[in-house]
């Protein structure tokens, strides 16, 4: 499980996705998690591995962003 900053649960925003496909382009939109405690938002690209999800957020924030 992906935990945010300030120790929230992460979980995929259902409505990105859904307008991903409404869209058709499902295969290349980046993930977008929220946090269920603070709100705050993280984008990931479909190729991050499980190792990049055991780092800390800080971590792959910076990753996703390079």
């Amino acid at each position: 499980m992906i935990t945010c900053r300030c120790g929230g649960p992460l979980t995929l925003d259902k409505s990105h996705i859904s307008e991903a496909r409404r869209f058709a382009c499902l295969a290349t939109t980046r993930l977008l998690w929220k946090c269920c405690l603070c709100g705050h938002s993280l984008w990931l690209d479909q190729s991050t591995t499980p190792e990049d999800l055991s780092a800390p957020v800080d971590e792959v924030e910076a990753k996703s962003m390079a």
